[in-house]
């Protein structure tokens, strides 16, 4: 299993949000993280770059 930490694209460094997120789903200019309980955090803005190697989910906030 795969699971992912999403952070928020800053100036000058990234930003944690949330861990653990096993499902992305981009929806109506948010992004929505399930966690590995099902827990969902919901974040406006778009995916800029998804990195399975690293387990990291950058996102561009509106």
């Amino acid at each position: 299993m795969c699971l992912s930490a999403v952070y928020k694209k800053g100036e000058k460094e990234n930003i944690f949000l949330c861990k653990n997120i096993a499902r992305v789903l981009p929806k109506d200019g948010e992004v929505i993280c399930f966690d590995l309980l099902g827990n969902r955090t919901v974040i406006p803005g778009e995916i800029l770059d998804i990195d399975l190697m690293e387990n990291i989910i950058l996102i561009k906030e509106k």
